[in-house]
């Protein structure tokens, strides 16, 4: 696929005593689970990351915010400034069982929109989801007047494709496929998901 695959690890963690990119899955960490998908399916992959000297050898590009430390707006900016495609999927590091049929359909989704968003009971996922390059002047917009309300930008600033929940329900059980995996729950929850399907 033409596209660029943006995995995003510049989260601070909280919730977790460790690096949620590192939660062992089934033997192997979240971020690199969700790599070797992107490596499969998508022409480049970069991570992006406040810390690349985490991430060295993960994957041939790791880039840093141009707006450090203003959160997911600043990496999705990220993603797109350094995206050798227009088309971008951008994900966080922490949701290990999106599934790569998925994720090209969600790339199919695009066209002419700016933004393919999956909606879960309601709620947007803008961290797994395709967005145009198009969309790099709004972000950067937003974060030079430091709005960094990321669901705000999505709603009111983009023209997106929302794909439904009945949409998403094909491809798997949906909040396993979007479980994010960032405390101690949702890793032990994970462990069990992993034994099934990975």
């Amino acid at each position: 696929m033409q596209v660029t695959g943006v995995v995003l690890a510049g989260g601070q963690s909280s919730r977790m005593n460790f690096n949620k990119a590192f939660a062992n899955i089934g033997g192997k960490s979240s971020l690199q689970i969700i790599l070797d998908k992107f490596h499969k399916i998508f022409a480049e992959t970069i991570i992006i990351t406040n810390d690349p000297e985490l991430y060295a050898g993960y994957t041939q590009r790791i880039e840093t915010d141009l707006f450090p430390r203003r959160g997911p707006v600043a990496g999705i900016h990220a993603g797109l400034y350094y995206a050798s495609y227009d088309t971008v999927f951008v994900m966080g590091c922490d949701m290990p069982f999106i599934d790569t049929s998925l994720i090209a359909y969600l790339v199919d989704q695009l066209g002419k929109y700016q933004a393919a968003v999956p909606e879960i009971e309601g709620c947007l996922q803008p961290l797994a989801a395709v967005y145009s390059r198009s969309c790099l002047p709004v972000f950067e917009y937003h974060l030079q007047n430091d709005k960094l309300k990321l669901i705000r930008i999505i709603e009111e600033e983009l023209d997106i494709r929302v794909v439904k929940e009945e949409e998403l329900a094909q491809f798997g059980q949906v909040k396993e496929i979007f479980l994010n995996v960032n405390d101690a729950a949702a890793l032990q929850k994970a462990q069990q998901i992993a034994r099934r399907l990975l």
